[in-house]
């Protein structure tokens, strides 16, 4: 268990903070400015999935080190865990809904970040910089 706290520290902490978003009372936030970009709840979701997702398998890659074929069947996992919140927002909570549109936003956003790693999955500057500014990892070059 501990080996995974450590390895997938940045994912874990990205699942925790979208729980938190997703199972939040927003009644008291003023929407007015949200108006401007329509269907603006559907682009919160594809971000929140597209960061979750491309952190996941990033990770998953620097430490197993596996093909983008290998990385593409674990994308099941960041779709599931959305699905569970839609679940969790419908039936534990009277002022959020489950939404068959938001599960489509976080699909897009699981699929993007696949395709965002494919093509930054040898960037040293974002290996280094980004993911891991404090470490180095044997696959890091």
């Amino acid at each position: 268990m501990l080996y995974y706290l450590k390895k997938y520290n940045k994912t874990i902490g990205i699942i925790c903070l979208i729980t938190v978003l997703s199972l939040l009372n927003t009644s008291n936030i003023k929407t007015d400015s949200f108006k401007i970009i329509p269907h603006f709840d559907k682009v919160v979701h594809f971000l929140m999935y597209f960061t979750l997702g491309f952190v996941f398998m990033f990770e998953y890659y620097l430490h197993h080190h596996k093909t983008l074929k290998r990385i593409s069947k674990i994308l099941i996992l960041p779709l599931i865990y959305g699905g569970i919140m839609e679940i969790l927002q419908f039936s534990m909570t009277n002022y959020r809904s489950g939404d068959w549109w938001d599960m489509l936003a976080n699909g897009c956003g699981i699929i993007a970040a696949f395709f965002a790693v494919s093509l930054f999955k040898n960037n040293s500057f974002i290996k280094t910089c980004v993911l891991f500014p404090y470490r180095q990892s044997k696959f890091i070059t």
